[in-house]
C-alpha cells in the first residue's frame, strides 16, 4: 500500500521537474549587445564622393546653396568620417515591459539612456541616473509607408535561435536618396519588437532582429550594420 500511495507523488515530482526544466530552457533572454558599424564597398565610397556636395545642399541648405554652413560642411571629409567611424556597442536590457537601450564606445558609455515600452513606440530619454525623463519622442506618430516582405526559406541559426529574412522599405519620394532599406534576420522566438534595437517607425511585435543592414536606395555600397555579439 505504501508503494501504491507514493506513486502519485512520484508522478507529480516527475511532471513538476519536467515543467521546471522546460521553463528554464524556454525562458527568454533579457540582455543583448550589438556591434554597430559602417560598411562601405569601393563602389559605395565612389557614389558618396560624387553625391557629397548635393547631399549637403539637400540636407542643410538653410539660406541657399552657397551659405556659410554649406561651405564649411563641404570642406569636411564626410567620406572619411562615415567610412572610418569607430564601431560602437548597443546595449539592450529588458526589465518587465520596459526596454532600456544605451551605447558604448571603447568601453565607455556615450549619451544617456533610452527607455521604450515593449508595445509602444514612445522613446523616453533619461539621464544617466535613470531618474530624470527629460524628453519623449513618438516613433509611430508619422505617416510613414513601409513595404514589407519576408522570406521564411532564407533562414539561419544565430545564438541558438531560428531566424528568417525580413525586408522593409520605407517609402520616401522626397529624399534625394529615395527609399530607406532595412534587410535583417529576425526571430519570433523572442517576444520583443524591432524598435527595441533600432528606431523604426512601425510596430512589428515578436519580430526581434539579430542582424540588421540599413542602406539608402540611391547610395548602394554604403550601409549601417548591427550584429549581435552577446545574448543572455
Amino acid at each position: 500500500m505504501k508503494h501504491l500511495n507514493s506513486f502519485p507523488i512520484f508522478l507529480f515530482l516527475m511532471v513538476f521537474s519536467s515543467s521546471f526544466i522546460t521553463a528554464q530552457n524556454t525562458s527568454e533572454p533579457t540582455n543583448f549587445v550589438f556591434k554597430k558599424s559602417m560598411v562601405a564597398s569601393q563602389n559605395g565610397i565612389s557614389n558618396l564622393e560624387r553625391k557629397h556636395d548635393s547631399l549637403i545642399d539637400a540636407m542643410v541648405n538653410p539660406n541657399g546653396k552657397d551659405s556659410l554652413m554649406n561651405k564649411q560642411l563641404k570642406e569636411l571629409q564626410m567620406t572619411d568620417f562615415l567610412t572610418q567611424s569607430p564601431d560602437t556597442e548597443i546595449y539592450v536590457e529588458v526589465q518587465n515591459d520596459s526596454v532600456w537601450r544605451y551605447k558604448k564606445l571603447k568601453g565607455e558609455m556615450i549619451g544617456d539612456y533610452l527607455m521604450i515600452l515593449k508595445n509602444t513606440g514612445i522613446l523616453n530619454y533619461y539621464d544617466r541616473s535613470k531618474s530624470i525623463n527629460y524628453d519623449k519622442y513618438d516613433l509611430f506618430a508619422g505617416n510613414n509607408v513601409y513595404e514589407i516582405s519576408e522570406d521564411r526559406n532564407d533562414r539561419k541559426e544565430i545564438k541558438g535561435y531560428d531566424y528568417f529574412k525580413l525586408r522593409l522599405v520605407k517609402i520616401d519620394e522626397e529624399s534625394d536618396l529615395r527609399n530607406l532599406i532595412y534587410e535583417m534576420y529576425v526571430t519570433d522566438q523572442i517576444d520583443l519588437p524591432i524598435h527595441s534595437v533600432i528606431n523604426l517607425g512601425k510596430f512589428l511585435p515578436k519580430t526581434f532582429p539579430m542582424e540588421i543592414k540599413i542602406s539608402e536606395e540611391e547610395l548602394p555600397g554604403m550601409a549601417e550594420v548591427y550584429e549581435i555579439i552577446e545574448i543572455e
